[in-house]
């Protein structure tokens, strides 16, 4: 397995208690087998964090990018036709267009950001065989698919695009501190230091969860800084093709794009069908099921893990017959739900946001 070791600019990674500049060893390993091997759950649990190579091919990954490319067009298409953009910027290749077009306006960029899209080729790689197999390794054969899917194009020196050190687990309810919603982050392109590729805290993903605020001027949640591990913090540079791991606890961020490239991204979540789910299906004895109120009452279980959003089943043993199989269910589950709040613990206004999924 090999290992990358990196020295950590304070200014970009947070800066320790002692100012210095902070070492990180960040380990990538290949997918070549079906799921994860023993070697490779024993480091996503130590760790917090796993970065896979290979996990995906082209052709696995080009539907997602057509999803997206044709949301541009029908963007595009409409502010030029309104004069709110002077041209379409389709001599541009993926990696370059939206960073052109941004240049003008950022109405096509906030138009794609979060779970906004879902179209058949985002169906296909949030159940991409080889992905349920990972998830299904830290998860259970019991599989579930959130809509708390987020598209994330980092326009260069767009500073909307910087997302702070958090842990997902402050979005979520707090019944599921403690178990896995396993994030799966998944660059379309190259990724790096220099054009804002992912960050980590390891080691620290069996504590509580961290205190968070709002950051200012975004809509983000921030670790306190006063509460922020001093580290290693470490840097995960993935490439097309790969995926990084993270639990649900796992600190990780990421920060500016100084390329001129976009640096596009998906992170996609997992979880157990034993844990809080909206999903629509029969639920089995052992599994959590929703019961009272609000977080005040001691028996209080939430609807899912993040109830704003619709979870789906997708994959079985138990009941095979209720697992999500095409990408027109999907489409339908999407837009029949009904979103139920999630508990506000930061404060009404993370609420709000968290409420209204893909606002843009």
């Amino acid at each position: 397995m090999p290992i990358m070791l990196l020295t950590i600019p304070s200014r970009v990674a947070g800066r320790s208690r002692t100012g210095k500049a902070e070492r990180a060893s960040v380990s990538a390993t290949a997918y070549d087998s079906r799921g994860l091997t023993a070697s490779q759950r024993d480091f996503f649990f130590r760790e917090g964090y796993l970065v896979l190579d290979r996990l995906f091919s082209d052709d696995d990954l080009q539907p997602a990018i057509d999803d997206i490319n044709r949301a541009v067009d029908e963007k595009v298409a409409e502010l030029v036709q309104s004069g709110d953009l002077s041209r379409s910027y389709a001599e541009y290749d993926f990696e370059h267009r939206l960073a052109e077009i941004s240049r003008e306006t950022d109405r096509v960029a906030l138009s794609l950001w979060n779970g906004v899209l879902h179209g058949p080729g985002f169906f296909r790689l949030i159940t991409n065989p080889k992905l349920l197999d990972v998830a299904e390794s830290l998860c259970g054969e019991e599989l579930i698919a959130s809509s708390v899917y987020r598209l994330r194009p980092k326009i260069p020196h767009y500073d909307y695009g910087g997302v702070p050190w958090h842990q997902d687990s402050a979005c979520f309810e707090p019944c599921c501190d403690h178990s896995l919603v396993l994030t799966v982050w998944i660059p379309l392109v190259d990724t790096n230091q220099e054009n804002g590729c992912l960050w980590v805290i390891p080691r620290v993903h069996t504590a509580a969860v961290l205190p968070h605020r709002p950051a200012e001027g975004k809509a983000y949640l921030e670790i306190v800084a006063a509460s922020l591990p001093e580290g290693p913090h470490g840097c995960c540079p993935v490439a097309k093709g790969g995926a990084l791991l993270l639990t649900n606890r796992t600190p990780h961020g990421s920060f500016e794009n100084r390329t001129e490239l976009v640096r596009w991204s998906m992170d996609l979540r997992y979880q157990s069908a034993g844990l809080p789910t909206n999903a629509r299906i029969t639920r089995l004895p052992g599994e959590l099921t929703s019961r009272g109120k609000t977080i005040d009452d001691p028996d209080f279980v939430p609807v899912a893990c993040h109830p704003p959003e619709a979870d789906f089943l997708v994959r079985s043993k138990a009941r095979p017959g209720e697992v999500l199989c095409t990408a027109e269910q999907f489409a339908a589950l999407r837009a029949g739900h009904v979103p139920s709040p999630v508990t506000d613990r930061w404060g009404k206004w993370w609420a709000r946001e968290a409420n209204n999924p893909g606002r843009e």
